[in-house]
């Protein structure tokens, strides 16, 4: 793909590195991540965005600026060589003994701890730690039966309790992992915010399904989808002159207008349906209220897709994934009964269709404000599902559009396409020696096909979303890495997202579309 190709070469020819270096246990207070550099040429440093220091041959940290698991450092110019990186703690010998202890984010921790004396850094002990035991093997058994999926259900669930952010000084706290990389063993970025969404409406659905285990009471379950419910709440904008006022920080330094709308949709609305707290719906039409204000800006030509929080201004650009907003418009409909948010839905669906649809149904990838033209389809698999979530939740707020019909248009594109083992490619357009088989398509069209078969009856759909289920639950790791099991190990062009292409990865949000494909089939009569 020429466009991502030419943005690799920039970065392979840019002077800055980019590091995760990784800190895999609880860190205490006082401690500090140190570097040691060796230097070549002056230059500079960041650390986890808290601002570009010059680099020195010892770099020391504090606690409170580190996080847990992959931190990043970018250092400028690359030349210049990490040549180690630890914790380190200051501790008092007592007659002659030291006593230390340390909780581990993980329980097959493998490392060395060693002390030195401060003053004349010599070693005086090490100890390594390592990791002996066997996991016991597990096995969700074969085939689909409603005992399969509510094990299968029940890993997942675990998996994404494991998820979260427990760091105490982040800013994401309370929050969720998107990664967990295999080949690194360690999890990364906590700041997209949208995918707890998901989670919480996964956990929610957990709850209150009879048999499910994992390992807390359906009332702790439900606690932890409130509680990343609040955390998600904590990146939303409430400064009231903020051009992206009630937008939320959605991902790193981006507050975008469809992912925001996504989470009203997926996460908040479900928790307000579930509890009553009237903030989750109260911080939703800040959303939805901001979203009608820039359609008027822009006259509904188009909707800006992010306001870029460094840059302080909005992309030039939107992407057909702007349809992730319909649901956060329609739910926000169908709760208050406030005709605001059904126009606003019918405004921003017609604009997306005028601007993106194709004759097949299929619809374009981005809208450029430079040329006032959408660029040509890319037959993404899991993109063109956020359209058609968008559009048959938008057929929930308005069914006289017929948006229920152009949804189908493109999902029955998307059945043809379909492997017969169940699966999809990235780009369903493409064979997967090319391209790769997508955990991320899969595990969201499984739960958007078994919709589709609720909402029209067609038994088509409903076959292609239980081939999906199995094959994730065929699929769903259950290895050597205790950190992964439970989740749906990916390995193609997109598996890392943006950030780490054909490596083995696990993305939380492809495990929480699982969770919620399994509750829509157990919801089934056929299922009951």
């Amino acid at each position: 793909m020429e466009s991502f190709d030419k943005g690799i070469e920039e970065l392979m020819n840019s002077s800055q590195e980019e590091r995760f270096p990784t800190v895999d246990f609880v860190i205490q207070p006082r401690m500090e991540a140190v570097f040691e550099m060796k230097l070549k040429e002056a230059g500079e440093y960041e650390f986890n965005a808290n601002g570009r220091k010059p680099l020195t041959e010892q770099i020391r940290i504090p606690d409170e600026q580190v996080g847990h698991w992959g931190n990043r450092f970018v250092q400028d110019p690359k030349t210049n060589k990490i040549e180690a990186f630890y914790m380190a703690a200051k501790v008092t010998k007592q007659d002659s003994e030291i006593e230390f202890e340390f909780d581990t984010l993980r329980d097959d921790w493998t490392g060395t701890v060693s002390v030195h004396d401060f003053e004349s850094k010599k070693q005086l002990a090490s100890v390594p730690v390592t990791w002996n035991q066997t996991l016991p093997k597990v096995s969700t058994g074969k085939g689909v039966s409603r005992e399969r999926m509510i094990e299968s259900l029940s890993w997942g669930t675990k998996y994404i309790l494991e998820c979260q952010d427990t760091n105490p000084d982040s800013d994401t706290y309370g929050g969720e992992f998107l990664h967990y990389d295999l080949a690194g063993k360690t999890r990364l970025r906590a700041d997209w915010s949208w995918s707890w969404g998901p989670s919480a409406r996964m956990l929610l659905n957990a709850s209150r399904i009879e048999g499910v285990d994992a390992g807390m009471t359906s009332r702790q379950l439900m606690r932890r989808a409130i509680d990343l419910g609040y955390a998600s709440m904590r990146q939303q904008i409430l400064e009231p002159s903020h051009p992206a006022y009630g937008l939320v920080r959605t991902i790193g330094t981006e507050a975008s207008t469809a992912d925001s709308l996504f989470l009203v949709g997926w996460g908040w609305i479900p928790l307000y349906k579930a509890t009553g707290d009237y903030r989750f719906l109260e911080a939703g039409k800040k959303v939805g209220d901001t979203c009608k204000k820039l359609l008027d800006k822009y006259n509904d030509v188009w909707l800006p897709q992010k306001y870029i929080l460094e840059e302080k201004d909005w992309a030039k650009i939107m992407s057909f994934e702007t349809s992730m907003g319909l649901p956060g418009l329609a739910h926000l409909y169908l709760e208050t009964g406030e005709e605001v948010y059904r126009e606003t839905m019918i405004r921003l669906a017609d604009m997306l269709i005028r601007v993106f649809e194709r004759e097949d149904g299929l619809w374009k990838v981005f809208y450029l404000e430079e040329t006032g033209k959408a660029v040509p389809v890319n037959y993404w698999t899991k993109a063109l599902g956020y359209v058609v979530d968008g559009l048959i939740e938008a057929h929930k707020a308005a069914p006289e559009k017929g948006y229920l019909e152009k949804g189908r248009r493109i999902a029955d594109h998307v059945l043809k396409a379909q492997l017969p083992e169940g699966a999809w490619t990235l780009r369903f357009d493409r064979e997967a020696q090319y391209v790769g088989i997508c955990d991320k398509s899969t595990t969201l069209w499984a739960g958007m096909m078994i919709r589709l078969y609720k909402m029209t009856g067609n038994k088509a759909y409903y076959e292609s979303g239980m081939r999906a289920i199995e094959w994730c639950m065929d699929h769903q790791y259950f290895g050597d890495d205790p950190v992964a099991r439970g989740g749906f190990v990916a390995q193609n062009w997109a598996s890392g997202i943006n950030f780490r292409h054909w490596w083995p990865v696990v993305i939380t949000y492809s495990v929480s579309f699982f969770g919620d494909a399994v509750s829509e089939a157990l919801s089934l009569d056929e299922w009951k």
